[in-house]
């Protein structure tokens, strides 16, 4: 529901406008339920999330006033605009294979205050226009689980049979990541600028500040991957079905997790459009910019515009700049010395059942990726005992030259005279002094030595069970990088606009950006050769045992894009636009706080592989961990590994609005859109640590694969109006509309299915769709 009005207070002096609305929608999500392969698990997954699944409430209040007064030589303007919303149990559908437990309740208030005078100073006929702007915006919200019993964000790995590392069952994401979290935004801008004519220049120049202060709580983040057998899942349930590998992230203490951004942002500019000739203007200007949290002073921008009128008809633009981004809360809330949160990172692989009810050699992860820690039996080398592994005189399949571990082996760790623990027992904290006569932190050092690892490879951690730390918590808080630079952005374009009719225009432009110094965090002292075989998590210098975080320019992109524009203005009861746009948008960055797949950047040394003696002094090599080697001497810049399409890259876009204005005032419109579909990333079939860290990813950076390397279906979509007017009297207008939205019900895809050898999901093929055709009925009054 809407109203709007507006008018004169005092005539031709002071004028108003004010509107208010209220949004109320309750939407069932198109939500389809996914389908593993398992008529088991597909019925586990709806008994437990349907009971989650309601419709999601939206409710929202706006109101907007504004106020202009025309006194003497000043023209001021006030300005209210408020909003206060509430989201309840909402997920994009863009996160198609999560399951209703994941969705958030969210809710927001902002509120804008502005005030403006533009004066006219001096002569009349030339005055001086000074303008004064001022603004104060706040903006308290918060967003918090909608579902917390569901437990933490869960992604299940089905298997129906044994596996090597992964099953052939889609895997299928449940429970939410995220804690609770609010924050509380304020922003206080002024801004004075000054225009005048001298001559064949017209300058402008004048000074810009915004003062931001940001509170908050930034939500911790718990992510559990489960590899469960479908009858282990079905059994024992998410947190006992399998082993699974935990992803913590928050602060040591509570107070790490809170938000205190301060910052001044204070930009100078100066400007002259300069009339060279009738039909021709240049315009330059120098802008320099200082946030007081980067410390950078020499931020000058020089930019320069050119608008030829080659013909009365025919106008060729151009203009190349440079132009700096801001501290803003995106790049700063987990930057401590920013003033944002001191979260770490840590790994933990968990043990429910001791060593029963793995189904691959997840169990042996340590192993995989760093490569010292023990090989233990698991369902795809039969689950063998150690008594059986003895007899067959069995080594591990990973490394012969190591032991296999018997699947029972911690089954037998318990206090003189006491029977060994039952096969597939649930062992916890509470409960494990029963079964065993040892107390936990007896058991978990027993446990330890039992495997051949010192005392703390084991203890007992998040859901009581026992788990094995495999990747600590980073010894020190993200720093800021020596090479520290502010990121900007070097641009141009050229166009040429073309007169066809009176009320017809053609429009083609090719833009460029070359986007530099863009800021994210790797891991700087990570060694070259952690990347090789038996030296995984080595650090620079030689000796360190802690990994160091900072955030810095490391990253780039480019977009580059030409756009052709048709317009035609109303004119003989109809009007026609469309427009035609080729992109293509590339970067190297996986995210503001996401570790890049490769942190080295720099010279790369010689390091010789332990065990082979292969070494990279006259040529790469693959290390026997399937790592690339590159050759020493060579320079590496390895966020390169994630060079691809950017995240909302789109290649194609096709648009074409109208409308047709009919007798007895009848009015059709619609807009119709074509593009190409969104990029994604294919999820790797194995364990990927391209530099040796511990921590790795889910893209799949082999041949013919890489970052946002594949393009979704495409998008078409086709929304209409039609529209009827009443007349009633000579002062009243009623206006009937009926609006179709997707006219033709295309089943545009929302999320794409990522995971490879799932025969009835294809890579590509879609889990989720936007919504079909929906249709309103509305009705407008103006008098």
């Amino acid at each position: 529901y809407s109203v709007a009005l507006g008018g004169p207070i005092i005539k031709d002096r002071v004028f108003f406008f004010g509107s208010a609305e209220r949004i109320t929608e309750n939407r069932r999500l198109d939500f389809n339920f996914p389908v593993t392969g398992s008529a088991v698990v597909d019925q586990l997954l709806r008994n437990q999330e349907e009971p989650f699944d309601n419709p999601t409430q939206s409710r929202e209040t706006r109101v907007f006033f504004k106020l202009n007064e025309q006194l003497g030589r000043h023209q001021l303007t006030q300005e209210v605009n408020y909003t206060n919303g509430l989201v309840r149990e909402f997920l994009p559908l863009s996160a198609g294979q999560s399951l209703p437990s994941s969705r958030s309740d969210t809710g927001a208030r902002r509120l804008l205050l502005a005030f403006g005078d533009t004066i006219l100073l001096g002569e009349q006929s030339n005055p001086f226009i000074l303008t004064l702007r001022g603004a104060y915006r706040g903006e308290p919200s918060d967003t918090r689980p909608s579902h917390p019993e569901a437990g933490p964000g869960t992604r299940f790995n089905p298997f129906s049979a044994p596996g090597f590392l992964f099953g052939t069952l889609p895997q299928i994401f449940f429970g939410n990541s995220l804690t609770a979290s609010n924050l509380n935004q304020k922003y206080t801008s002024f801004t004075a600028n000054a225009n005048k004519l001298f001559g064949d220049h017209d300058v402008k120049f004048g000074w810009n500040f915004l003062r931001t202060k940001v509170d908050g709580l930034d939500p911790r983040v718990l992510n559990s991957q489960v590899f469960s057998s479908v009858n282990d899942f079905a059994e024992f349930g998410p947190v006992n079905g399998g082993i699974s590998l935990l992803a913590a992230i928050g602060g040591l203490t509570p107070e790490d997790d809170e938000i205190h951004l301060r910052n001044n942002y204070n930009g100078l500019f100066v400007q002259d459009d300069w009339k060279l000739r009738s039909n021709l203007t240049v315009n330059l200007g120098l802008r320099w910019e200082h946030d007081s949290e980067f410390e950078a002073k020499r931020n000058f921008a020089p930019r320069l515009g050119v608008a030829w009128a080659v013909t009365p008809k025919t106008v060729v633009r151009a203009n190349v700049g440079l132009f700096y981004d801001q501290f803003r809360l995106g790049l700063a809330r987990n930057v401590p010395s920013f003033g944002g949160t001191d979260q770490r990172v840590q790994q933990l692989l968990l043990f429910p059942r001791g060593l029963y009810g793995s189904p691959s050699f997840v169990s042996s992860i340590g192993l995989l990726l760093l490569g010292n820690g023990p090989c233990l039996s698991n369902a795809f080398v039969g689950n063998l005992t150690d008594a059986q592994i003895t007899a067959a005189g069995t080594r591990c399949p990973l490394n012969p030259s190591l032991p296999l571990i018997g699947v029972d082996r911690l089954n037998n760790v318990v206090a003189p005279g006491r029977t060994p623990i039952p096969a597939n027992t649930v062992i916890t904290a509470s409960n494990v002094q029963a079964l065993t006569g040892l107390t936990p932190d007896q058991y978990a050092a027993q446990a330890s030595a039992a495997v051949g690892q010192p005392a703390g490879y084991f203890v007992f951690g998040p859901f009581g069970v026992l788990n094995n730390p495999i990747i600590p918590p980073q010894g020190a808080p993200v720093t800021l990088d020596g090479t520290f630079k502010t990121p900007h952005t070097l641009g141009f374009n050229i166009g040429v606009q073309r007169e066809i009719t009176k009320d017809m225009v053609v429009e083609v432009d090719y833009y460029h950006r070359n986007i530099r110094n863009l800021l994210g965090v790797r891991a700087s002292n990570l060694a070259f050769r952690a990347r090789v075989a038996g030296s995984e998590r080595s650090f620079d210098p030689a000796g360190a045992t802690a990994q160091i975080v900072t955030f810095g320019p490391f990253y780039e992109g480019k977009y580059d894009a030409l756009i052709v524009n048709f317009n035609k203005r109303f004119s003989r009861r109809f009007l026609l636009g469309a427009n035609y746009t080729f992109a293509k948008a590339t970067d190297n960055s996986a995210g503001i706080f996401a570790f890049p797949s490769d942190s080295f950047i720099g010279t790369v040394p010689e390091v010789t592989e332990r065990g082979t003696g292969t070494t990279n002094a006259n040529g790469s090599f693959t290390s026997t961990n399937g790592n690339f080697v590159a050759q020493a001497g060579t320079f590496l810049n390895g966020p390169d590994l994630d060079k691809g399409p950017s995240d909302l890259a789109v290649n194609h876009i096709f648009q074409i609005n109208g409308l047709v204005e009919l007798p007895w005032q009848f009015q059709v419109s619609g807009i119709f859109r074509a593009q190409s579909g969104f990029r994604f990333s294919r999820n790797a079939t194995t364990f990927v640590d391209p530099d040796g860290n511990g921590s790795f990813g889910g893209n799949d950076l082999g041949p013919g694969a890489g970052r946002n390397a594949f393009t979704a279906p495409a998008f078409v979509n086709l929304d209409m109006r039609f529209t009827k007017r009443f007349d009633i009297g000579e002062r009243v207008k009623v206006d009937l509309f009926f609006e179709f939205f997707n006219l033709l019900n295309r089943q545009n895809p929302a999320a794409v299915f990522q995971q490879q050898n799932v025969a009835q999901n294809p890579v590509g093929s879609k889990s989720q769709v936007l919504p079909g055709r929906e249709g309103q009925v509305g009705f407008r009054i103006e008098f």
